[in-house]
């Protein structure tokens, strides 16, 4: 059996005079939780000056058997971390680094690649088409699952630059029947492309420019915010990848499609 961890991060902004808060009753948050065979989740909710409400609930780990700690636990960014790179470009903007709708190839001053869509070379990739995910990228999911690997293994086998100029390029089918601009469709590459734009254009890995410019200036615990393993010095802190199979055709989806991860199943009375 398999689940997926969450993290709820509310922002709330204060118009005007003062307003209440009716944060929902534990009871009701775990009772949602075990609805959705989620094991595990910290909640916080803060205005523009304090933290109003934290909680956590459930397991980080379950086995061994870890409850969920709203100081400790440690979670993946996965898609959120599309706001960090947002962020970074929007910096880089306003210090005119960078504009939103130049053709990044401008940026990436790359001699042996250009970026482009294959059926509509004159339809620049921008800044603007990648953060709004309308650049017609549409690699395949395959590629997607077959980039997940244990450990640091990623990182190691290849560079952000090199992974994106071999899927990303006119040369392959990775590419909607529409000219950039004209559709959207939700694209990983799309927006790693806008954070590699940023890490030509401040000569800075990406990991690096968001701890410098982002996370610091926030005084967040650098240490407690990375993007390999290796960047943690107490990985139990780390929380758990669980994913919920309703039955065993979805484990084989699992298992077929990242055999690399050597996907397992828990035991019925886990």
């Amino acid at each position: 059996m398999a689940f997926l961890m969450l993290h709820v991060f509310v922002v709330i902004f204060m118009i005007g005079g003062s307003q209440s808060l009716n944060c929902p009753q534990r009871q009701w948050i775990e009772e949602s939780l075990n609805t959705s065979h989620i094991p595990g989740a910290t909640i916080t909710v803060v205005n523009a000056t304090h933290i109003l409400y934290e909680q956590a609930f459930g397991y980080q780990s379950l086995s061994p058997p870890q409850l969920m700690d709203v100081e400790k636990s440690i979670f993946a960014l996965a898609s959120i971390s599309k706001t960090f790179i947002a962020v970074a470009v929007m910096q880089l903007v306003e210090e005119e680094l960078v504009d939103l709708d130049t053709d990044i190839n401008q940026y990436l001053s790359e001699p042996r690649y250009r970026i482009f869509h294959p059926n509509y070379s004159s339809h620049s990739i921008t800044l603007r088409k990648l953060l709004s995910h309308s650049a017609s990228i549409a690699v395949d999911e395959s590629v997607h699952l077959s980039l997940y690997k244990p450990g640091d293994t990623a990182f190691e086998q290849s560079t952000l630059a090199d992974t994106l100029f071999t899927y990303v390029n006119s040369n392959t089918s990775y590419w909607l029947p529409k000219p950039p601009g004209s559709v959207t469709w939700y694209s990983n590459e799309g927006s790693s492309l806008a954070a590699l734009v940023v890490e030509r254009v401040t000569n800075m890995s990406f990991d690096k420019y968001v701890k410098e410019r982002i996370i610091k200036p926030l005084n967040i615990d650098t240490s407690r915010v990375g993007v390999r393993l290796a960047d943690f010095a107490n990985r139990e802190e780390l929380v758990k990848h669980y994913a919920y199979a309703f039955n065993a055709s979805h484990l084989n989806e699992w298992t077929q499609g990242m055999p690399q991860l050597n996907v397992t199943q828990f035991p019925v009375n886990t």
